[in-house]
């Protein structure tokens, strides 16, 4: 059930086609008017998609309105014509709407459909006699109306009366006298709209009553035109849509009333429709079961009484259900914590006034203590042992259950086998939590664990040490390379993408192993092992695993020694700034240098900034580092001509920072450097991470004045999604489709996509990396504003930025060389 039984219920008895569909554009609810309309039962159709009841040039039409409408969150209207029976011309009016639940929220579609076959028939005959009309205006239920093609009205029909005004008051623009002043400004804006463009009129306003006070209407209007396409007349209907609205919102008014006093209901209530299937579980419910809404509806609710219990329960309700007789009776929950309650479950049939059955309702009251409170101390015994060697949020044993098992299996071994240990790393957890919530992230590690236990042997154990970490011991492996395998079993277990309340979510793995044979290593020392060769794999990505072996530690002291030795450059101010020129393609000018970090290590020469910049983010360096290159880019940019600007990259994580933009602000005040010059460049990760909250940083940062660019464009798996989300003032396309131009189809195609992007958008595109002189002409021609690249110039120290900063003006860079 998409809405509750009792919105439900009302929806049905509403003479109006209501049809409900997912995200998905599955059905999800229809009233009986929408299932009489299509000619089937609700069974039939739940869960469908117009694929399965139309013909696919029909579904294909109807799949096309349907995704415009979620996309872009317009309503659309159009006629439609009926399945088959009697000739009527039917009009639909879908739109999009939020669906917010306790716990998750989802978009859906909804779609009215209007029987206007006398409307239709009416307009016609108002082409063919003029007469005909005049009559059919006195009779008609709604007020016809016409204009001049100014926008004068010339005739009103009589019903305008019950506004409290004569019909010949409403003539030329007296109608506006009966307008509600709230409505009028938007009236007269959009009715000038259809004048000046000649397009129809479909709004809804409230106009006076005669028994005072005012009335929803829906005014509509079209243009009827000569044959050389200017407009003779325009016509038009007001319709009372008063009761109509009144009803909407009091089902919505009805739904909320009933969730609000059912979730916060004491007891756990629960609703099932007319076939006996539950589609409504409070709060309580689903907190003491530790289910989801998805998980309990249906029979699925079953899943959740104690496997001792389940049998009866299941026959009891199902004889409640045949008979429709009230039910009570006692059983066990199986609690989220993993223990059991005894609850006393009360469940009633509903039926509608003219005696049609609706389903059941009921409560169910813990009773646990109630019921036996020595089995309760017992059980609360039991319970705690059980605590100390689990998890609570999946069940898993965790370290100290590892520990036991590891001790007692170690003497059931077969000779001449190896022990293995998996560590597991969840790539992509944390952005999951932050987007969506700790009870998504939850949910998403419940649902880890249950793919892991499915592949594993029953020999095998499972363990959760905490967060996103994961181990699994297995014993009797014959080979190294048989524990290879079972982590390459694992990546690709996890990595299958999840659907978690309507959202889909993509979670990637990472995995280190080591083995040894029987009793050689304490199981702390194989995890320990395990874990560095964990962190060696993470620096390869998600997807990948790497096996312990020695030496191993070595690597990790020496990330470490970078560690410090960065530290100390950042106080001792051993770190350098390079500037790369990006330079518009058109003039041949300097637009924008790129502030680059530079380490000039005393050791080991330069270190790459795709080393130390990764162990900033991690050390928590990342910010006073971020700081410093800002401030020294900003202090470089003044010397330089006023019409170069200066372009500084952001770390997602320095947006942890909620003093971000105050820092910008201060550190332009500081150099004098004037905000306009100043490009922001960050990636889509950061409106990936927190978005909401990183979201208003941005526009923190653009009332400075400040320019913001999005960098990698086209990198990630939502980048226009993106434009859409922060008018971007540059789109930078990142290197990698650039290096096989122009030989490369898709690179091109990808950079002419970009390049319109930008053009349509009117945001300025830059792309980087260009090396040679064909690349060059060819981003040039497809109309491109900027490029950067070794092409150009590689990044440059202060001074000598500076002196081609000053060289350059006047388009040194109009010829590039080859």
């Amino acid at each position: 059930m998409i809405f509750g039984a009792d919105l439900e219920v009302l929806l049905d008895a509403i003479p109006l086609p209501i049809i409900v569909k997912d995200e998905q554009f599955r059905f999800r609810f229809l009233n009986e008017a929408a299932c009489s309309l299509v000619g089937r039962r609700p069974g039939d159709l739940i869960g469908r998609t117009d694929y399965d009841i139309r013909p696919a040039a029909e579904a294909d039409r109807i799949r096309a309105i349907d995704k415009r409408v979620l996309c872009a969150g317009e309503s659309v209207e159009e006629d439609i014509a009926p399945a088959g029976g009697e000739l009527r011309s039917l009009l639909i009016r879908t739109c999009r709407a939020e669906l917010t639940r306790t716990d998750s929220s989802e978009k859906i579609i909804v779609a009215a459909i209007l029987d206007v076959t006398e409307q239709r028939r009416v307009e016609a005959e108002l082409q063919a006699s003029q007469e005909h009309y005049r009559s059919l205006v006195e009779l008609h239920p709604q007020v016809p109306w016409t204009a001049d093609p100014s926008g004068q009205v010339l005739e009103m029909g009589p019903r305008w009366e019950n506004t409290g005004f004569a019909a010949k008051e409403a003539l030329g623009g007296g109608w506006a006298k009966a307008m509600h002043p709230d409505d009028l400004n938007d009236v007269q804006r959009e009715w000038s709209k259809s004048l000046k463009t000649g397009e129809p009129l479909d709004i809804e306003f409230r106009l006076a009553a005669a028994e005072g006070g005012y009335s929803w209407f829906r005014g509509r209007a079209a243009a009827r035109r000569t044959e050389d396409g200017s407009i003779r007349r325009w016509y038009g209907t007001v319709e009372n849509i008063d009761d109509r609205r009144k009803m909407f919102e009091a089902l919505k008014e009805s739904e909320a009333r009933f969730r609000a006093i059912a979730d916060d209901a004491p007891v756990m209530i629960w609703a099932t429709g007319e076939d006996g299937e539950d589609d409504y579980h409070s709060r309580l419910w689903l907190e003491t079961t530790g289910q989801t809404a998805e998980q309990a509806t249906g029979k699925g609710w079953l899943n959740a009484v104690h496997p001792d219990d389940r049998h009866a329960v299941d026959r009891a309700f199902y004889e409640a259900f045949d008979r429709r007789k009230p039910i009570q009776m006692e059983y066990r929950l199986k609690r989220a914590d993993g223990g059991s309650a005894w609850i006393i479950d009360i469940g009633q049939p509903r039926f509608a006034t003219d005696g049609k059955f609706l389903g059941f309702v009921g409560i169910a009251l813990d009773i646990t203590e109630r019921r036996n409170a020595e089995q309760e101390r017992l059980l609360a015994q039991k319970q705690i042992h059980h605590m100390a060697r689990h998890d609570a949020l999946t069940g898993l044993p965790n370290r100290q259950f590892l520990r036991e098992e590891f001790e007692r299996l170690s003497d059931q071994i077969a000779a001449g086998t190896r022990i293995a240990i998996l560590c597991l790393d969840l790539d992509g957890f944390k952005a999951v939590n932050d987007a969506y919530g700790r009870a998504t992230g939850d949910l998403l590690l419940r649902r880890v664990a249950e793919r892991l236990q499915n592949c594993l042997r029953q020999s095998d154990i499972l363990c959760r040490l905490g967060g996103d970490e994961f181990v699994v011991l297995r014993v009797g492996i014959n080979s190294d390379a048989e524990a290879r395998l079972l982590a390459q079993q694992l990546i690709d277990v996890i990595e299958v993408p999840y659907e978690l309340a309507g959202t889909h979510v993509d979670l990637g793995i990472i995995v280190g192993l080591a083995a040894a044979p029987k009793g050689d290593q304490p199981v702390d020392e194989l995890i320990k092992a395990a874990d560095v060769a964990l962190d060696r794999a993470k620096s390869d990505g998600r997807g990948t695993y790497v096996q312990y072996e020695p030496g191993m530690d070595a690597h990790l002291q020496a990330v470490q020694q970078m560690r410090v030795s960065l530290r100390q450059a950042l106080e001792n101010g051993d770190l350098e700034v390079h500037y790369q020129p990006l330079v518009n393609l058109h003039t041949g000018e300097i637009t924008t240098f790129e502030a680059l970090a530079r380490w000039p290590h005393p050791e080991r020469d330069q270190v790459s900034p795709a080393e130390f910049i990764p162990v900033a983010e991690e050390t928590g360096l990342i910010g006073p580092l971020g700081e410093w290159i800002l401030r020294q880019a900003c202090t470089e940019a003044v010397k330089w001509p006023s019409h170069i600007g200066v372009a500084v990259n952001l770390s997602p994580l320095q947006f942890r920072n909620r003093r971000l933009a105050a820092i910008v602000c201060s550190i332009l005040d500081e150099t004098g450097l004037d905000a306009s010059r100043l490009q922001l460049e960050i990636t889509e990760s950061v409106l990936l991470d927190d978005c909401d909250g990183n979201l208003q940083i941005l526009k923190a940062i653009r009332r400075l004045s400040v320019k913001i660019a999005i960098d990698d464009f086209g990198t990630g798996f939502s980048s226009l999604g993106y434009l859409r989300t922060f008018p971007f003032d540059k789109i930078k396309v990142d290197r990698s489709f650039i290096t096989d131009l122009p030989e490369g189809r898709e690179s091109l195609a990808i950079v002419r996509a970009v390049a319109a992007i930008g053009r349509s958008l009117g945001i300025v595109t830059t792309v980087e990396g260009v090396e040679r002189k064909n690349q060059f002409d060819l981003i040039k021609a497809e109309g491109f504003n900027e490029a950067q690249g070794y092409l150009i110039a590689r990044p440059l120290p202060g001074p000598q930025a500076l002196e081609l900063a000053r060289s350059a003006r006047g388009g040194i860079f109009e010829t590039v060389p080859g």
